[in-house]
């Protein structure tokens, strides 16, 4: 690794280059290749071609640019390959405190540092990294752009302040918190990790609006809304609601608001008992009751428990608190850090006695094999949360696990269900533990010909659809892949995705209901 901030490291790289470029004379090669000149290699043309070709570059330049306005610098008359460096010996960064333990990455500047700007998040096709690039194809919402801002508020380039300025808050507006970054990003750059980091920083500086606490607190207005529904869905049905929300909150009247339900997974799972100690043939699971799965969709909680103890385990469904996660993108970091230190201290017991940690919805559960870690308040909750990250497990990553080293069977039949099945992966499931296990569940079902769509992000990214002045870009990003996936299928098909947010885009965009993995697989039992 070659360290920019020391002169020695600056140094180093003019030497690495020089010695590349003699070899590449050595062997007639050239320094370009299919990539051009530009301000990067314009520097090594006299070298490459020697005097009399450069002067006739520099000569046909001068005839068609005579005031060198432009591309100056470009072919000849380069500036020195250490001139405006990104990072160089003077480079210094503003001390941040910060929310978030960023001791992996060394600091805060450091994690957007790792950003090299090559340049990989200006994809257009394939993968789920940048999905509002794809569709605005403008750099400032590109992973790389994001960075660079960042970088240049953190090193005194742009104006004091500028780090929770509302500028700054545009740039990091449009990302969708993917997490596609962190994985398909060749220095694996967390933007994500670093925009919650931002709007912690930001709302700390600006306020919180109302719209970030009702969204950031929907784990406990979900109870309140179970418990008056089916009132609360009626209400939220009503057009005088939607015109109240989208002039209070700025909420989008054209998306449906989620249903709350009258008997919640918990309140169903206390009525039937728990599960039997007859199901524990092969120990015990822990299954995560999630916010939408509890309120919203206590039927993949009940198709859970019904393939869980398919495969010979009893299951425990634990008193916590919300994962954090719509906390954390709503800038209330302070409350997402005692949500995620109180369920690692509540959930620790289990783990240590050997079960694992089991999930539904995979932004819900992946926030404890990703995110936790670094919202400990000290080393010994660190130690614990390294311990679940190690243990928890998707529902088909558990299935899977159960069959191929605990000796598990299931029995699945899929003569009630469609001949095909089309699998969308959301974000934080491709990004943090791959979709192999859903489709090597899927592909298990007998008689049932499994296809995963070669979608990227639906567009939705939890509330980030549901806003109006996001929704046109949200739907442009569903419209990419997924949505004419779907359209163009004929026949007897089902659409299979696990995010919560994937299934109301997909039903929001195309009119077609999907199901949960889960579901699929209590179906096919």
């Amino acid at each position: 690794m070659i360290d920019l901030k020391r002169q020695d490291g600056v140094d180093r790289m003019v030497a690495i280059a020089e010695e590349i470029s003699d070899l590449v004379l050595e062997f007639g090669g050239s320094m370009s290749g299919e990539h051009g000149d530009g301000l990067v290699r314009s520097g090594f043309n006299e070298k490459m071609f020697g005097p009399q070709i450069y002067d006739a570059f520099r000569e046909v330049k001068r005839a068609f640019d005579p005031n060198g306005i432009m591309n100056p610098g470009k072919i000849v008359d380069s500036p020195p390959m250490t001139d405006n460096l990104r990072i160089n010996p003077e480079y210094r960064t503003i001390p941040v405190e910060t929310a978030f333990n960023f001791s992996q990455e060394g600091s805060l500047a450091h994690s957007i540092e790792m950003c090299n700007g090559q340049g990989a998040c200006r994809k257009v096709l394939g993968g789920t990294m940048c999905p509002s690039y794809m569709v605005t194809r403008d750099e400032e919402h590109s992973t790389r752009g994001r960075a660079n801002a960042l970088r240049a508020a953190m090193s005194g380039a742009l104006p004091t302040g500028s780090l929770t300025s509302e500028r700054l808050y545009q740039v990091l507006d449009l990302c969708l918190e993917c997490k596609g970054c962190m994985a398909e990003c060749p220095s694996n750059v967390d933007m994500a990790k670093i925009k919650y980091e931002f709007l912690n920083q930001y709302h700390q500086a600006n306020g919180y609006p109302l719209r970030n606490q009702i969204f950031g607190n929907i784990a406990a207005l979900s109870k309140w809304g179970s418990f008056f529904a089916p009132v609360s869905n009626w209400a939220n049905n009503l057009g005088v609601t939607k015109k109240m929300l989208k002039t209070q909150m700025g909420i989008d009247p054209r998306r449906q608001l989620p249903k709350f339900a009258s008997q919640t997974f918990t309140q169903w799972f206390k009525a039937r008992g728990g599960s039997p100690d007859s199901a524990a043939e092969r120990g015990q699971v822990v299954l995560f009751p999630d916010t939408f799965t509890n309120y919203n969709h206590p039927e993949l909680g009940r198709a859970s428990v019904k393939v869980l103890e398919a495969l010979g385990y009893q299951v425990i469904v634990p008193k916590v608190q919300c994962c954090g996660r719509p906390m954390l993108s709503a800038g209330l970091m302070d409350k997402a850090k005692s949500s995620a230190n109180a369920n690692v201290s509540g959930l620790f017991q289990y783990i240590d006695q050997g079960a694992k940690l089991v999930g539904i919805e995979p932004s819900c559960i992946l926030s404890f094999a990703d995110d936790y870690i670094d919202l400990m308040d000290n080393k010994g909750q660190r130690a614990k949360a390294e311990a679940i990250s190690k243990n928890t497990m998707l529902v088909e990553q558990f299935v899977r696990f159960a069959i191929e080293e605990e000796g598990a069977t299931l029995d699945l039949d899929g003569s009630r269900l469609p001949d095909k099945l089309m699998f969308h992966g959301h974000c934080h499931q491709k990004a943090l533990v791959g979709t192999a296990s859903a489709m090597t569940v899927l592909n298990a079902i007998e008689g049932c010909n499994v296809e995963e769509i070669p979608s990227g992000c639906c567009g939705m990214a939890g509330s980030f659809g549901f806003e109006e002045e996001h929704f046109d870009i949200s739907m442009s990003i569903g419209e990419q892949t997924l949505f004419p996936a779907i359209r163009e299928q004929s026949g007897d098909f089902a659409v299979v995705a696990e995010g919560v947010s994937c299934r109301q885009q997909i039903q929001d965009g195309t009119g077609k209901r999907a199901m949960h993995l889960v579901e699929v697989l209590a179906e096919a039992l």
